[in-house]
């Protein structure tokens, strides 16, 4: 059923248009950063998506998740609750980018550039030893919008079974992204060292696929596909 009111639905659309930007920007960002460092400089992988900062991929990194944090802030959703969490989880997303992860701990940065460890390049970053705390809040905070704020309808509900199907998403996202967070954890206490690239490419694919499904582009109801055609 479309919204009696031509304003209400332009808020409809554009709040699903920022919910597909937020979910679309997710699932893009790990891609561009792992290709664009190989393209430019012959980097075949990283130990983490943060350790990105670090190369020629740095602007790509923070720029995107600004852009998400931004997005989150802008976000309103149908409780003052809503509301607070996601502009909590967009400060994260801005403090991810501008506090970055040690540049000691990711090896292959250093073999391809020993210059980071330097006193004229250390001192022109944010503070270090904080970016592993927001990147937790981050994922903490969107785990728990997906599976317990995400299934509360924001309006009517017009196809029962794909708002179903949409509730098992968001679901199944927000459980993937707190297995993610453990394993990442369980990964660092063996070898702080490690590579937890795919972990955390996993975690945030599932933000991505999360955020898609709340903007309708998956599992749009079947009233708006026929409104479509």
């Amino acid at each position: 059923m479309a919204p009696k009111n031509p304003l209400d639905a332009e808020l409809i659309v554009s709040y699903l248009t920022l919910r597909k930007a937020v979910g679309i920007i997710g699932l893009l960002m790990p891609i561009i950063v792992r290709v664009g460092a190989y393209y430019f400089e012959k980097i075949p992988s990283n130990t983490s998506i943060s350790a990105y900062y670090y190369t020629s991929m740095r602007d790509v990194f923070v720029g995107s998740l600004a852009a998400i944090g931004v997005f989150l802030f802008c976000y309103r959703g149908p409780s003052k609750q809503d509301n607070f969490w996601t502009n909590v989880a967009g400060a994260c997303a801005v403090a991810i980018g501008l506090l970055p992860t040690e540049p000691e701990y990711h090896p292959l940065i250093l073999a391809k550039f020993p210059q980071v460890l330097t006193d004229a390049c250390y001192r022109n970053h944010g503070p270090l030893g904080l970016h592993i705390y927001v990147v937790a809040a981050f994922f903490l905070i969107i785990s728990y919008l997906t599976i317990f704020r995400f299934t509360k309808p924001s309006q009517p509900v017009t196809d029962p079974a794909r708002t179903r199907s949409r509730n098992q998403v968001y679901i199944a996202c927000g459980i993937v992204m707190v297995i993610c967070i453990v394993l990442v954890v369980v990964i660092k206490l063996r070898d702080f060292t490690a590579s937890i690239f795919w972990p955390e490419t996993v975690a945030i694919f599932a933000f991505g696929v999360a955020w898609l499904t709340k903007g309708h582009l998956i599992l749009k109801d079947r009233d708006e596909q026929n409104g479509a055609k």
